[in-house]
Formats: C-alpha cells, structure tokens, sequence
C-alpha cells in the first residue's frame, strides 16, 4: 500500500432540498368563536354554515401554494373539507373581515381571520398562525 501526503481541506455540501414548502405555518380556525361569530351575524343558517374541529379547524387543512415556484407564497387554501374541494382563504387582518391582505405578509403568531365561500356561502373563520401545522411537526 502505497501513502502520499495531500494537503488538507474542507468540502461544504449546500443543501437542496428537492420540494419546496411554500412556509413553515399552519393556521387552525378558533371554530367556537367562528360559530359565535356566524351565529351573531345571520350567518349560520341553521348550521349550513358552521366550523369544526375536524375541518377548518385542522391547522393542516389550510394550506399555501406556491404557483409562481419563487419560493413565496401566492395562496392559501382549505383542504379537508366535507365534500367541497379546496376552497380558497381570503385573508384579513381584522374582526370586520375588511382590508384583505396578501398570504405573504402573514407571520407566525399573527391572529388573522379569513374567508372561504362555496355557492352562497361563505365562512368567516379566525385563528393564531403557529409555527408548524398540527400533525406535520417536520413541515418546513
């Protein structure tokens, strides 16, 4: 066996990951108060309009899209719903669900409330945006 003598160094590997995850959030509704708020409103409609735990109130059933693959995100979406497909969220940052705002300026730990509508209805849903999305810790 031969030795030879090489000079020292270091070799940095960059990490590429092969999918992107548009952001690293999830957001479930407060579905108790989305309830109080449809039912103070006229909205609820004898439960034609209304929220659960196992439905928006998922922090993995709202979702974000990446349309554009820039690595910013474009929009956000409820999956998991009961037999309505994807419905698209349009984001607020207030109780009067006025002054829409773009699913990029959303935050962790900002409280927002959106919208989703299918046919004439439409939920008006509220909720703390948290670090990762329940049931997915490693979502990043």
């Amino acid at each position: 066996m031969k030795k030879r003598w090489g000079t020292p160094k270091a070799i940095v590997e960059e990490f590429e990951p092969n999918e992107y995850i548009a952001a690293c959030w999830g957001v479930g509704c407060v579905y108790n108060k989305a309830n109080s708020y449809e039912i103070q409103h006229g909205y609820y409609d004898h439960g034609n309009v209304s929220h659960a735990a196992d439905h928006c109130g998922n922090s993995s059933n709202q979702v974000i899209y990446d349309y554009n693959d820039d690595k910013v995100g474009d929009a956000m979406y409820e999956c998991g719903t009961d037999g309505l497909g994807d419905l698209e969220c349009i984001i607020y940052k207030n109780s009067n669900y006025t002054g829409r705002i773009d699913v990029s300026e959303v935050k962790i730990g900002d409280y927002i409330y959106w919208t989703t509508s299918s046919g004439s209805r439409t939920w008006h849903h509220q909720g703390r945006v948290t670090a990762t999305a329940e049931g997915h810790p490693n979502r990043s």
